[in-house]
């Protein structure tokens, strides 16, 4: 069953990246190079010309860095380890953070005078000395040489570097919004992970496997107050995905089942009554009322850092509170549906996936959230974990 699921979804990959290219239809040929001129007039030009009427930095004795960081939270929490090493390169400059998700940065980053946190609006990306744009690649936007070589000339050949990398994966950065899904199952397919990919990128070559700590400040013990729970044994578990998907009032395919969830919470209170069961979540989340305590669409992104630092554990699908827990002392037990264990899990962490079919992320489209590829109602990697499962993961973290 598995092999012949595997079949079906390489047909599908096949079919998708012959839709991409369009092979000997001139008209899709030229849909794909109108679509890349205007991208460059559009995003250059307009951004260009935004930079003579927008607000930015003065220019002073030390570098401004203009950080994008798109998607979601999860997307952010693992974008922090470029930020970390960039950071390490210029240890005086300023950096800006412009999120697609509203607050992302303040759950990875402490605001102070070396870190902004920008309004929701776009930002000038031509005024800062540094432009980057962040999601599953790593983009140099701009860069202002001149001033670099006045303050910072030891960061040229770095950047000359990110030049020659970037350029070899031009075919997906010159539209990194069309091409993402397809950089995604590049990179899936040649074994190597997100991570890999913005250390390549970004010249930088950072470490893909760190977790430094997150500020004592974001963790600090004293924001459980406000809910209840400091002083409290607890453990939280997450059911959604994050808030930048439009699910159309569908359940996300990462989803385990609410009956296994029911069954799961029983169970665990059967045996640790004592234990404090927290729910946490956002919009695209489904309220459970079987937790001790739900906490969904009730907490800031800036309460989750230290909600999950002092959690006994978490359980979760693979989502933005696990790739945030990446800097956090929590153990998750994450459970796997259609993205790809490999490609997004955590050593420190539980990862459990059934391995039912393979792994349909980015296929054919953003439905693949919400519409098996497959044809299934519900995704087969992830209702195959089994609560047994689960329990035992949290019993041998219990213990």
């Amino acid at each position: 069953m598995k092999e012949n699921h595997l079949t079906q979804l390489a047909i599908l990959e096949a079919k998708s990246a012959a839709q991409m290219y369009g092979r000997d239809c001139r008209v899709v040929r030229w849909a794909f190079a109108y679509r890349r001129l205007r991208n460059k007039i559009w995003w250059q030009w307009r951004r260009k010309m935004m930079s003579c009427f927008l607000s930015a930095p003065q220019k002073d004795d030390c570098l401004h860095v203009l950080w994008h960081l798109r998607g979601g939270m999860g997307d952010v929490a693992a974008a922090r380890l470029a930020v970390l090493a960039m950071r390490e390169r210029l240890p005086d400059a300023v950096f800006y953070y412009y999120t697609d998700s509203p607050a992302a940065a303040s759950a990875v980053f402490e605001e102070n005078g070396q870190n902004i946190f920008l309004p929701s609006q776009e930002p000038a990306f031509y005024k800062y000395d540094l432009s980057f744009e962040l999601c599953q690649s790593f983009r140099l936007m701009h860069a202002n040489e001149k001033r670099l070589a006045a303050l910072q000339a030891d960061l040229l050949p770095l950047l000359e570097e990110m030049k020659n990398r970037q350029k070899l994966f031009s075919f997906f950065l010159d539209d990194s919004y069309l091409m993402e899904d397809l950089l995604g199952r590049y990179m899936y397919r040649q074994g190597l992970t997100r991570l890999d990919l913005q250390s390549y990128l970004s010249g930088l070559d950072f470490d893909t496997q760190a977790t430094p700590a997150l500020p004592v400040e974001l963790t600090d013990e004293n924001k459980l107050e406000k809910f209840g729970l400091k002083g409290k044994p607890y453990l939280t578990i997450h059911d959604g995905i994050d808030a930048t998907f439009r699910l159309g009032g569908q359940r996300a395919l990462k989803c385990w089942s609410v009956e296994k969830w029911k069954e799961l919470v029983r169970q665990i209170k059967a045996q640790y009554p004592h234990i404090v069961v927290v729910q946490l979540g956002g919009k695209n989340s489904q309220k459970f009322d079987f937790a001790d305590v739900s906490l969904v669409g009730q907490t800031a992104l800036a309460d989750l850092p230290a909600l999950l630092q002092h959690s006994l554990l978490h359980i979760d699908g693979e989502s933005g509170l696990v790739q945030l827990g990446r800097y956090l002392k929590t153990i998750c037990i994450v459970l796997f549906g259609p993205t790809d264990k490999a490609y997004f899990s955590l050593a420190k962490n539980i990862n459990l996936k059934a391995e039912k079919c393979g792994s349909c992320m980015w296929l054919l489209g953003p439905k693949w959230h919400t519409e098996c590829r497959l044809g299934y109602g519900v995704c087969q990697n992830m209702q195959a974990i089994s609560v047994a499962q689960v329990l035992d993961a949290v019993k041998a973290q219990l213990k």
